[in-house]
């Protein structure tokens, strides 16, 4: 045993003696990178190292991921990647490398100009045409960087100009490209336009393609196109590739809007068109294309020509040719022949004016044939693109032209049994946008109503809004209307609101309609006492909606309303007052109708701004507290001011919790004091965080001056909680501090700043270290300064974010039973309006234990159903999207004695873009700080059942 053990013990000291040895040392010396920075040496040794070329790719591409990283001194790097370029013989490492080269762009404070010398000189001897083409893509990005009429700018378009000759397509398209986007576009009559419009008529379709897209792009960059390559863009619209035809035809429609008044001439006759006809008759035309992308194309680009001559357009609907394929002479050209021959006609012979000469269905003077019926072609296309595409287009050109509107209702009345319910949907949106041009009929109000028989619930909303929108004809077309949403409403009892809606508008917009079925409507009858009915009848409270509207425009209705229909409009004013009006009806006591006085809020808004924007006094904490009061009360009272008036609120609430907060000793000293000053003051500045996140999510439609405003609030309430923890507790603070100085620096770009953030970013500029520490002996003197420093500021067209929760109504005794652990869905269906962030919207269930769980609903499931413009004298108009939510919330948990309510609501998660994921590691962080309530919560009683066991 002792032999054993003393070889064991020699060879397990062998084995430690090979272990030291140079070679395992060797493999642990693998680089360890950072994100943030890379060391040079480390990086050049790992390059040599490493033999095979999957390797070297794999080490490259972890290079390229972690870009951009800080500049010490990057030179030697990228000198170690450009000697690993000329060391290696596959073209697809060099490609690679090239890539990276070009990215070093990203770096802060590098050198541009180095990067494209190293560029240039790689250039000159590389013989592959595909890393040809990926360094003048390099030199493109990098050109974009450069001042204008630099002289290296120039030397990157002589390169450009000279690889034109290259014999490889790729390196010809992306010549193209740099040339399109770097040339100097003040001189119009350039070498470099020339040159382009020469590669137009090459072989390679390819080439062609890049050519015209490289003009495209001077346009867009400000150069003027000349009209002479409109004939050959024009021919290039018979190309036999469909990626031609594609830039063609957005250099057509460039075209077209530059010189639309420029006469061209028809090939094959004397006559001549204005530039915009002609060209509309090409897009038309290409609506016949035999490629789907083509015809899409083509459709889209024929909605903004709305110069185009009216008769042009109206031909369109028309797919017959004009004059029976013959071109017939006016009444003075005939008169002037007859005369200049010296004949008159007689009469004597039969038919001595009629057209004499028979034209081909190409040369149509007045349109190309194949404009004949475009838009009809469009919406009967075989692919929803084409459709969908013309009737946007359709609906643009209707905007613009009144009788073009009239013409094409039919269209639109057609395409309302497509096959596909999005072409369907886009249908009624389109009519309900021009349904201020048109009238219905009662054929095609029969067409339209059948739709609400549509099983999809967005499709039946939308047609409610346009039935709310549209005018009808006749009496008989509103008698068929409002029966046939009475049906609708008993077949489909959840768009009650979208009825009431359409109702309340049908019975505003025709008054006079709505009298005559009055009698008939609400079973009137002069002589006899007719049954009265009930007032919890759906239906019956359809009909009332529609003639209580409609009597506010129409006094006479009010003669006909009987005792208990006036009971019932005290009724329902009570009860649903944003659907009934407010009527004058005799015997009613209602004290709106009996008190009718001007309230006079502009001018009370005002006498409270004035107290806002006087002398700070020592009670400045209950001025500001009794103009808070006032405003939300004012609010309150006037719709029309509530959203500035909120934000104005909102604002107001947030310095008055940072002069409380400022104000007690507690904040930065708390070893003095008792626990419960210290719990005060540290409830406030949780109430001051979430007021400013309330402020600067809820509103929206807001100047910049108003943002800077909000963000200086927000940055006031940071650097508070950024103090108070520093000197008043014992939590660390260095993810709060690094993320206060990213939102400082985030505020340097912007020029007139309010007092207090321009001085934070004046000081935090001259800080070396950031440390928590230095920031709060610095943010500590700028805050004390700053306690009654508020600027405050009324903005006429802000928007607040509001949300109703619709269905489950939250009434209801009957428990939602479930098996527990498995899943229950509850319907939700909400309106959202002014929601400018919904990236952010998210469903908050709350259980009986008091857990929350926070739900994401899909991209799908949030709509926008409606677009309202805001204006004030016919300026500024603000289009604000209105959201509708349609989802299902899945609900679980385990077995509970008995039913409990569970809390559904709408809130605002904005964790994402207010904390980063350092800070989400910090003690003090939580979750319920950034969740902001868009509504009150429903309740929705529940009952999960155990499981029973089989036998």
């Amino acid at each position: 045993m002792a032999v054993l053990k003393k070889r064991a013990l020699a060879e397990y000291s062998q084995v430690v003696q090979e272990e030291a040895c140079s070679k395992p040392l060797q493999l642990m010396k693998k680089p360890r990178l950072s994100s943030l920075q890379l060391e040079d040496e480390l990086v050049a040794d790992t390059l040599e190292r490493l033999e095979t070329n999957d390797d070297l790719v794999a080490y490259l591409n972890y290079i390229q991921r972690k870009l951009p990283f800080h500049a010490d001194d990057k030179v030697v790097l990228m000198r170690k990647l450009i000697e690993t370029y000329h060391r290696s013989e596959q073209s697809h490492i060099r490609l690679k490398i090239i890539g990276i080269v070009g990215d070093f762009r990203k770096i802060p404070k590098f050198e541009i100009q180095l990067i494209i010398n190293e560029v240039i000189k790689l250039l000159s001897m590389e013989t592959s045409h595909k890393v040809c083409a990926s360094m003048i893509s390099v030199l493109s990005k990098l050109g974009n960087l450069l001042v204008c009429d630099s002289p290296l700018l120039n030397k990157i378009i002589n390169i450009g100009m000279q690889l034109l000759n290259n014999s490889s397509h790729l390196v010809k398209c992306h010549c193209l490209s740099l040339l399109g986007g770097l040339s100097n576009t003040t001189n119009l009559q350039g070498e470099n336009v020339k040159h382009i419009c020469k590669f137009t008529k090459s072989q390679d379709p390819r080439v062609r393609t890049a050519a015209y897209d490289a003009l495209l792009r001077l346009h867009d960059r400000g150069q003027k196109l000349e009209l002479c390559v409109y004939t050959d863009v024009c021919s290039a619209l018979q190309d036999d590739n469909e990626n031609v035809r594609q830039s063609a035809m957005r250099i057509v429609w460039v075209l077209s809007h530059t010189y639309p008044e420029s006469c061209v001439m028809i090939p094959g006759c004397q006559d001549e068109v204005h530039l915009v006809d002609d060209a509309f008759a090409k897009l038309c035309q290409a609506i016949g294309d035999l490629s789907v992308n083509v015809r899409t194309l083509a459709a889209e680009l024929l909605g903004s020509m709305v110069n185009v001559n009216p008769h042009f357009l109206e031909q369109t609907l028309d797919k017959k040719l004009m004059s029976d394929m013959r071109r017939k002479r006016s009444a003075h050209e005939r008169h002037w022949e007859t005369v200049t021959s010296g004949e008159w006609a007689s009469g004597a012979r039969w038919a001595d004016d009629k057209p004499r000469e028979n034209l081909d269905a190409e040369s149509v003077s007045l349109i190309h044939s194949g404009a004949c019926g475009a838009f009809v072609h469009g919406l009967e296309d075989e692919f929803m693109e084409v459709r969908s595409a013309s009737l946007d287009s359709l609906c643009q050109l209707a905007l613009s032209n009144p009788r073009f509107a009239t013409l094409s209702l039919d269209f639109l009345v057609d395409m309302f049994n497509d096959e596909i319910e999005e072409v369907r949907l886009k249908a009624i949106d389109c009519m309900t946008k021009i349904s201020h041009l048109i009238v219905l009929r009662e054929d095609q109000l029969e067409i339209i109503l059948g739709v609400l028989e549509d099983s999809n619930v967005e499709i039946r909303e939308g047609l409610h809004r346009m039935l709310g929108a549209c005018r009808l004809s006749t009496k008989a077309c509103l008698k068929i209307c409002v029966q046939t949403l009475l049906d609708n409403l008993k077949r489909y009892s959840q768009d009650k609101r979208s009825i009431w809606r359409c109702l309340q508008s049908l019975g505003s917009s025709h008054p006079n309609l709505t009298l005559l079925l009055v009698p008939e409507l609400l079973t009137v009858h002069p002589f006899f006492d007719m049954p009265e009915a009930d007032v919890e009848d759906p239906s019956y409270v359809c009909v009332l909606l529609l003639v209580f509207n409609a009597a506010q425009f129409c006094p006479q209705i009010l003669s006909l309303f009987e005792e208990h229909i006036r009971r019932h409009y005290r009724y329902l004013r009570d009860t649903i007052s944003n659907f009934v009006p407010r009527l004058q009806l005799a015997g009613v006591e209602d004290m709106e109708t009996q008190v009718d006085f001007d309230t006079n809020t502009n001018y009370f808004l005002q006498n409270v701004m004035s107290r806002l924007n006087q002398p700070t006094s020592t009670n400045q904490i209950k001025v500001w507290d009794a103009a808070c009061n006032d405003l939300i009360r004012l609010a309150q009272i006037d719709s029309n001011l509530a959203h500035g008036v909120e934000l104005l609120a909102t604002q107001l609430e947030c310095h008055i919790l940072i002069a409380k907060v400022m104000n007690s000793p507690a904040w930065i000293d708390s070893s003095s004091l008792n626990a419960q000053d210290g719990d005060v003051v540290k409830n406030l500045i949780d109430q001051l965080q979430r007021c400013s996140l309330r402020l600067q999510y809820m509103f929206s439609n807001l100047s910049t001056e108003e943002k800077l405003l909000i963000q200086s609030t927000r940055l006031q309430a940071m650097a508070i909680q950024l103090v108070y923890i520093v000197r008043a507790s014992n939590t660390s603070a260095l993810a709060l501090s690094d993320h206060f100085v990213s939102r400082v620096e985030a505020l340097k770009g912007y020029g007139n700043l309010p007092s207090f953030a321009g001085c934070i970013v004046k000081e935090i500029s001259r800080l070396e270290d950031t440390k928590p520490g230095v920031l709060s002996r610095i943010l500590l003197p700028i805050l004390q300064a700053h306690i009654y420093v508020a600027p405050f500021c009324l903005p006429a067209k802000a928007f607040k974010v509001n949300a109703e929760i619709l269905e489950p109504t939250g009434e209801s005794d009957n428990p939602q039973k479930f098996l527990a652990g498995f899943v229950l869905g509850v319907v939700l269906d909400a309106e959202i309006q002014c929601l400018a962030h919904p990236e952010y919207l998210r469903v908050r269930v709350k259980y009986p234990d008091l857990n929350a769980q926070l739900i994401i609903p899909q991209e799908s499931h949030l709509k926008t159903i409606k677009q309202y413009a805001q204006s004030e004298l016919n300026e500024n108009i603000t289009v604000i999207p209105e959201h509708r939510l349609r989802t299902s919330v899945l609900v679980s948990h385990q077995v509970w004695t008995e039913s409990s309510h569970i809390e559904l609501s709408l809130v605002l998660d904005v964790t994402e873009p207010e904390v980063p994921s350092a800070l989400k590691r910090w003690r003090g962080f939580s979750e319920d700080s950034f969740i902001i309530e868009l509504c009150k919560p429903v309740r929705v009683l529940v009952s999960p059942k155990p499981i029973k066991r089989g036998i």
